[in-house]
């Protein structure tokens, strides 16, 4: 009932009721007949007052209850809303037109933008968008399901994937159903969508899971059996059945079909661990044990399991395990076992390494022989077993072999726990995997060093002699054919002595064989003693000796003879008897007197017979004239050893002069020897003798304390700025002690460092040039200054020059003589001078005897010169002399001029 007819059926009521009464009530009053009007007229306002206050009340409360139902409408829809768009499912309504059904969007809840990422307004705009983004795998199907759902009215529900805003594709479940409007009359298509992608991965997860799941349990080699408790009946699996020889059909599933096919040996301990997996929560079961097939045969089975699920009263209800088969690995354990025992019992050490080169395994042998136990040996690489022997070349070599040929074989020295050293015969073989990759390395040795030491010594027998233990003849022959191919390719020297003992055979028939033989031995233990260790001592038989000395000149061969004589000088204590005995030795010398192993020996040999023609207990060399040479050099170094003894040697000095102020600056100590029979000898004569014999080091030194002191004496003279330089050789200079001494020979002389100049030459560079480096820079730092004798004639590096603390260069007198008739000497000379200026080196040029040199030097910048043209080297009171004579300083300033 509507509201206007509620309120006019109200009104209409009390209305009535109020005309109804009032007449009544009226006529029931006394009224006078002439109020009769004014009384009617009085009761219709009172109708008019109390109908309108009824109405206004009326209306006012119908609006009230319109007003309560459109806030709870609201409200309603507010809530609805609110849950359709926080609802997952999108609501959707279809109109079906025409007789060919086509769907025209209605409506669209406002949740579809969270879905889909378009607004509702979007789709009612775009219509296809629908049907356009679609998954073209889905298309087809979609539009059947929709077409048939909207011709014959049946429910759809569809799965398909729909392209999101975001350019992926969500999956998308769609349920709708075939409805009439009642308010509209027309047929819609009423739905929903859902957004069930989460869900539809979970789902395909799932189901991959599951898929991998069967099919690991179907392919794997792994029975899988499922045990209801209560109901003894079991689930076997298809791979259970097949283990044992089964078809599918050909098991069922009860209990006994388990429990029978166990072997009977086995069966009690099974049930035993059974009961006790079925009493025990959280125990899990595990056995070995033997099963019989389908042939009757019986195969081993790892069977495991636990249980799943117990009861409200802990009782085991379903039980889950597993069948493996063991009778492949059962047949490799008697296998291994076989090789096992092989592997530790064998006589031959064995060991096994990883990929990684760490020791995995080793046998019983290899603690024999090394002494290592497996416990200290596993998880080390086999170096530690390294004697030390043998360089990194030779282990690069084996595993370059071992890489490219998988194989290496032969002998090695190795070390034991005790810390011998011993010799073995190794084998290596590498194991590979089908894809190529190592996956083992198997070492296989002996120990051969019984069997080394016994060839050694046969091999010692045949080659030295029983009595004294010297190599013998064909060693001897041997190791000179080699000696002679190495002198020939590197021009070296060698020498061979040939030795006799005189009159030995006396010895032998006073003294018999015995105590002969007995003196052989000490003979050969003095002469192994006295020479080099790659110096060869050999006995030819009897009282015959041969020396081989490679690398060894005339000069040094006559040392070596001499030293030899020298220890035959003490008497030899033979069974009880002092016997002095002499020797006679014949030199020959590579290649003066031969280049065959044969000329050289037969040299020597005569050379002998010449030392004892002449009374024996002395040398002699092959040729007459080398031994007049080689005996020469020896009495001058004698006379030079007693020179050095007695005071013979003395110092002349030469002036260096400065072409810029024509003052003499300093001098350059030269050493002479005033010989008592030659007289006097320039050092061109005696110093190549003392630098072989290693006399020229005290000489030297002597040179260096005597200049010092001689420079200070004439700074108490008067000579104040006066530098004295000091020629030092290069076998002094390598003394590891060098700076030290010239630091002595200061401070012995009160010489202040900056008045010493030491003069070396490029060769002491070529040796060793960062030790010589490291003594320049000790001198700098003492204060002496340093200059380059001959420079530009040696070993011109200038890669070490600008390394070194130098102060003055000296072009060597060979340039300075063809100055001007040489335009070569001219230009060495004029880049020197250019290079050390540019380097903020002085120059001093030596040798100079010409006007025209000392021109020349001057017009192009040279600091200093020395040489005939100012002074010959004078001694010391001389030289002090002629530095105050007038006429000397006119010569010198003439030629700068």
């Amino acid at each position: 009932m509507s509201a206007a007819l509620r309120i006019s059926l109200i009104y209409l009521l009390l209305a009535s009721a109020w005309i109804w009464l009032s007449d009544a009530f009226a006529h029931l009053l006394p009224i006078p007949a002439e109020w009769a009007a004014d009384v009617q007229t009085l009761k219709g306002q009172l109708f008019v007052v109390l109908t309108g206050l009824l109405l206004f009340w009326l209306i006012r409360k119908e609006e009230r209850r319109q007003r309560e139902l459109r806030t709870e409408l609201r409200q309603t829809r507010a809530r609805l809303e609110h849950f359709v768009d926080v609802s997952p499912a999108v609501i959707y309504v279809f109109e079906v037109q025409d007789a060919h059904p086509r769907l025209r969007l209605s409506y669209l809840s406002a949740n579809i933008e969270r879905l889909t990422g378009f607004s509702a307004t979007h789709f009612f705009q775009h219509p296809s968008t629908a049907a356009d983004r679609l998954h073209p795998d889905d298309q087809a199907r979609v539009r059947a399901h929709l077409r048939r759902a909207a011709s014959e009215g049946t429910e759809l529900s569809l799965q398909y994937r729909w392209l999101h805003r975001d350019g992926r594709y969500r999956w998308i479940e769609d349920r709708a159903t075939l409805n009439r409007n009642p308010l509209t009359g027309k047929t819609e298509l009423v739905g929903n969508w859902r957004d069930i992608s989460q869900a539809k991965q979970d789902e395909l997860l799932l189901q991959a899971a599951e898929e991998r799941w069967r099919f690991a349990i179907d392919g794997s080699e792994i029975g899988l059996w499922d045990w209801n408790v209560p109901d003894n009946t079991v689930f076997f699996s298809t791979r259970w059945k097949t283990m044992l020889g089964h078809d599918e059909s050909e098991i069922g599933n009860e209990l006994s079909e388990w429990s029978s096919r166990i072997h009977p040996d086995d069966l009690p301990a099974v049930q035993a661990d059974v009961q006790t997996l079925l009493n025990t929560p959280e125990a899990q079961y595990s056995n070995e044990h033997r099963v019989r097939c389908k042939n009757g045969n019986y195969i081993w089975i790892l069977d495991r399991g636990k249980v799943v699920e117990r009861n409200d009263r802990g009782e085991a209800v379903r039980v889950i395990g597993t069948h493996t088969d063991l009778s492949t690995l059962k047949q490799r354990e008697a296998a291994l076992d076989l090789h096992a025992g092989m592997f530790m019992n064998s006589l031959e050490g064995i060991l096994i390494c990883g990929p990684d080169q760490r020791i995995e395994s080793v046998n019983n042998t290899f603690t024999d022989i090394t002494g290592y136990t497996a416990e200290e040996a596993i998880g080390h690489p086999p170096s530690f077993l390294s004697s030390g022997r043998h360089d990194a070349d030779f282990y690069r070599q084996m595993w370059q072999q071992i890489t490219q040929t998988g194989r290496w074989q032969g002998e090695i020295w190795n070390r034991r726990k005790s810390g011998e050293v011993y010799i073995e015969w190794l084998t290596i073989n590498v194991d590979h995997a089908p894809d190529g990759s190592v996956r083992h390395y198997y070492a296989i040795f002996s120990d051969i060093s019984e069997r080394k030491a016994n060839e050694e010594k046969i091999r010692h027998i045949s080659q030295h002699d029983t009595l004294t233990n010297l190599p013998n003849q064909s060693v001897l022959r041997d190791r000179l054919g080699l000696a002679l191919a190495h002198a020939q390719r590197t021009q070296k020297p060698l020498a061979v002595l040939f030795m006799d003992l005189d009159r030995f055979k006396i010895i032998n028939d006073s003294l018999g064989p015995t105590a002969a033989d007995a003196l052989l031995v000490e003979v050969a233990h003095r002469l192994t003693q006295t020479v080099r260790h790659q110096d060869t001592v050999s006995r030819q038989g009897g009282d015959e000796f041969t020396l081989l000395l490679p690398e060894v000149d005339a000069a040094d061969a006559a040392h070596v003879a001499q030293k030899l004589l020298k220890c035959f000088a003490d008497p030899f204590f033979v069974s009880g008897q002092q016997l002095v005995v002499t020797p006679s030795i014949g030199i020959a010398v590579y290649p003066a007197d031969g280049h065959e192993v044969d000329t050289l020996l037969q040299a020597s040999d005569m050379a002998m017979y010449r030392a004892k023609s002449d009374g024996g207990n002395t040398f002699r060399f092959h040729t007459a004239d080398m031994h007049q040479r080689v005996s020469k050099t020896l009495r001058l170094e004698n006379d030079l050893r007693k020179a050095l003894r007695q005071g013979e040697l003395l110092l002349h000095f030469q002036p260096q002069v400065s072409f810029t102020s024509g003052r003499v600056v300093g001098c350059e100590a030269l050493v002479r020897w005033q010989h008592p029979e030659s007289g006097l000898m320039p050092p061109a004569e005696f110093i190549p003798v003392a630098e072989d014999s290693g006399l020229i080091v005290p000489i030297g030194e002597w040179v260096l304390y005597t200049a010092t002191r001689q420079c200070r004496d004439w700074q108490l003279a008067g000579l104040q700025d006066l530098v004295m330089a000091v020629n030092v050789s290069t076998v002094q200079f390598r003394q590891e002690d060098f700076a030290q001494t010239v630091k002595h020979a200061l401070t012995a002389a009160n010489l202040p460092p900056r008045f010493l100049e030491i003069e070396i030459t490029e060769s002491v560079m070529a040796d060793n040039p960062e030790r010589a480096i490291r003594t320049i820079r000790q001198l700098h730092d003492l204060g002496v200054q340093l200059s380059i004798d001959d420079f530009g004639t040696g070993y011109s590096s200038f890669s070490y020059l600008k390394r070194f603390k130098i102060h003055k260069l000296k072009i060597d007198q060979s340039f300075v003589r063809d100055l001007n008739t040489d335009s070569n000497s001219a230009s060495i000379s004029q880049a020197i001078i250019s290079m050390a200026h540019s380097l903020e080196l002085s120059v001093i040029a030596e040798g100079v005897e010409t006007p025209e040199q000392a021109h020349w030097l001057a017009t192009h910048q040279c600091d200093e010169a020395q040489g005939y043209l100012y002074a010959r080297p004078l001694p010391a009171d001389q030289f002090e002399a002629w530095l105050t004579s007038p006429t000397s300083t006119a010569a010198m300033l003439q030629p700068g001029r």
